[in-house]
């Protein structure tokens, strides 16, 4: 498979390991092992915590993916899941519902992330690929109706403990939006 350039820590030849922060070690220990990293953060003074996928780009060139609004640990096993499901032959595509997730009948969709949210949330991946940009999606989760945050009539815990992270920073509001200074994870 002719891949594009990755970038990363593992992939450049510039880099010194001995050189790398505990957390990119561990990151690269994980990807190494298992394909991929899984980081969960947890959001404290935000409407919720949220989790991501680091090394879907090094391994598949597939659009890390994001997940927000759920208890850290679950998100991180939800994103967990999904990357297997790329890994297995699934491939992730632009404004995709998908049924292999969270079982129980539920979709979730998928959106890209605006880069202009990266600083905010994904500052370990961006560490460990050094550059941006690189591909990340959002991985939204339904109602109990099955209604996603932007849908009329969504139930309000649903709309606000997601951010709409394909929206641009400057055009969005609310608590996600208003944060001075998130923690990137």
């Amino acid at each position: 498979m002719d891949l594009p350039d990755c970038g990363c820590l593992l992939c450049d030849d510039a880099t010194d390991p001995s050189q790398w922060s505990a957390r990119d070690s561990h990151i690269a220990k994980n990807i190494r092992e298992y394909d991929w990293h899984v980081m969960g953060v947890a959001g404290a003074h935000l409407p919720g915590d949220w989790s991501y996928s680091i090394g879907l780009w090094h391994l598949l060139r597939s659009p890390e993916v994001s997940f927000f609004g759920i208890p850290m640990q679950t998100g991180m096993r939800i994103v967990n899941t999904l990357a297997h499901q790329i890994r297995d032959g699934h491939p992730l595509e632009p404004d995709q519902r998908r049924d292999d997730v969270l079982g129980g009948g539920f979709s979730v969709a998928i959106r890209p992330v605006h880069p202009s949210w990266y600083l905010s949330f994904f500052g370990a991946g961006l560490d460990f690929y050094q550059r941006p940009p690189l591909p990340i999606t959002q991985m939204f989760w339904p109602d109990k109706q099955g209604r996603f945050p932007w849908e009329e009539g969504v139930e309000e815990t649903c709309r606000t403990s997601q951010p709409l992270l394909w929206i641009p920073r400057e055009e969005s509001s609310g608590p996600w939006a208003d944060e001075e200074d998130p923690k990137a994870g």
